[in-house]
């Protein structure tokens, strides 16, 4: 019994769960309170994910309340950072990203001095004298015996509460969110610092002098939800009308997720030699090498497994800086044409860019303004279930009909250059078939992803017999390994690394 007495420590488990529920109210919840949900079901599900959160919070505050000096560092540092994350959230919509920290000490470091105000003084002072009053009353009135007892209490804690589907409400929240997002930052710079020597030096070439080739990475776009291909719906009016639009209805993706299937598509991987996925540099170098300046343009956050890829580029930009998966404002791919559109400005003669858009990632609602809203009723709840599906594809063709507008934009820009446009999702997305949605789960539909490439007269013009090739091989199956080989075609380089038998440009 005394051994238990010394365990149960009332002082100290009334702080503990005084201060999770404190971080649960004062900055966990920022994090919640603008989640759409339909119903009372909803809502406790809801409840559930927030609780799951502050159990873990829970676990770490146990963990360094144990011994009062690790607390009266810690504690002010990790309340300080949990209450400007928590303004930035309500103020500004945003949260901890390893892109928005790219952004803060790499590309910008006025990101975080420009919203630095005096409401934000104010927040660390607060923070500042709460703290001090907590480690004031764990000095004076709190002992901890048997320490690694405890110590083995709040591991376990948060162990289970890291693990598996359990991981997933945390790691984008309040407070852990910082540290997955150093994690995944450190991870990141880590990736970006490997040498991968693939390519031999100076084998790359072309002799062509002015061409501009764009590649647009889409998400969760499935081929037979386009207007292009067949659907009933109106989808893609803007690229319909467009004569240079050659539609690909059947591409086939062995990878159905954006951090495999990315890497599959820019690189030589293939069914036989996947790890080049993770392993070799991609087509960027060989664009490189051929004296093309390369750009990647990013609209989604970066990930380990294709961050070295986005480094590969000359110039690396973010128009996303702290946008999650957890906020549901408006996120939207117009985003990218100030930046498309300076890039294309630049003086250099021969241009590669990649534009990795947000395009049909759910939650759909977010990716396309008011004024797409086309096709209703639309869903209402981040629960997937509780929309029904009519719900669900409604939002899900309104993003279509959005990115229709956004590539329209982007063709735009290049119709009176030497210029072509690739546009390729990286997987498909379920909408309800035998009861699956999203693309949690390895379905048929994710491996049709939409496809289809844009040329300028110009391009025509220099090349007709690769447009040529273009149309009568649109109706042919292929594997995504086509991209690679086909883009390297597309832009006249040349090099051993192209197989031209895997270019759907090459006649046959």
């Amino acid at each position: 019994m005394r051994q238990i007495s010394k365990i149960i420590n009332v002082k100290l488990y009334a702080l503990i769960i005084f201060l999770s529920l404190f971080y649960g109210l004062a900055f966990t919840f920022s994090d919640f309170y603008n989640s759409p949900f339909d119903n009372a079901k909803d809502f406790f599900i809801l409840s559930l994910q927030w609780g799951v959160v502050v159990t873990a919070t829970f676990g770490f505050l146990y963990l360094i309340i144990i011994n009062k000096y690790i607390f009266a560092i810690v504690f002010p540092l990790l309340t300080i950072c949990c209450g400007i994350l928590t303004y930035m959230r309500y103020a500004l919509q945003i949260s901890l990203t390893p892109m928005l920290l790219d952004l803060a000490f790499v590309n910008d470091a006025g990101t975080w001095l420009e919203n630095f105000n005096f409401l934000i003084l104010i927040l660390i002072i607060a923070s500042l004298l709460f703290s001090a009053v907590c480690v004031y009353y764990r000095w004076k009135y709190i002992t901890v015996k048997q320490p690694f007892i405890h110590a083995a209490i709040a591991i376990s804690i948060i162990l289970v509460t890291n693990h598996g589907i359990l991981r997933r409400p945390l790691s984008q929240r309040i407070p852990y969110v910082i540290y997955y997002s150093l994690k995944e930052y450190i991870n990141s710079k880590n990736i970006v610092q490997d040498t991968r020597n693939t390519f031999v030096a100076n084998d790359a070439s072309t002799q062509t002098d002015s061409l501009t080739v764009v590649l647009v990475l889409g998400e969760s776009l499935r081929a037979d939800h386009l207007q292009l291909n067949g659907y009933h719906r109106n989808t893609t009016p803007l690229l319909a009308k467009d004569s240079n639009v050659i539609s690909f209805p059947n591409i086939y993706t062995n990878p159905y997720y954006t951090h495999t299937s990315i890497p599959h598509l820019l690189t030589r991987a293939d069914s036989i030699s996947p790890d080049r996925a993770y392993t070799e540099e991609s087509f960027i170098s060989l664009f490189k090498q051929a004296g093309y300046k390369t750009y990647w343009i990013a609209n989604q956050e970066s990930v380990s497994t294709y961050v070295y890829f986005m480094n590969e580029c000359d110039t690396l930009i973010y128009v996303n800086g702290g946008k999650s998966l957890y906020i549901f404002n408006k996120w939207l791919d117009s985003d990218l044409l100030p930046d498309y559109k300076e890039s294309l400005n630049d003086p250099s003669s021969k241009k590669l860019l990649i534009l990795h858009t947000i395009g049909s990632h759910w939650w759909y609602n977010s990716h396309y303004p008011d004024s797409f809203e086309t096709f209703k009723p639309t869903i209402k709840s981040r629960i997937v279930k509780s929309n029904t599906q009519e719900e669900m594809i409604n939002s899900y063709d309104n993003t279509i009909l959005y990115t229709d507008f956004v590539i329209h934009r982007f063709i735009d820009e290049l119709r009176e250059q030497n210029a072509i446009l690739f546009f390729i999702s990286d997987h498909g997305e379920s909408l309800g078939e035998d009861g699956y949605y999203l693309h949690g789960e390895d379905r048929p539909e994710l491996h049709y992803p939409a496809c289809f490439i844009w040329y300028s007269t110009a391009y025509e013009n220099m090349f007709p017999q690769h447009i040529q090739s273009l149309k009568k091989n649109k109706n042919n199956r292929y594997l995504t390994d086509f991209l690679f080989h086909t883009i390297l075609d597309a832009a006249d380089i040349e090099t051993q690394y192209k197989d031209k038998r895997l270019s759907i440009i090459n006649t046959r």
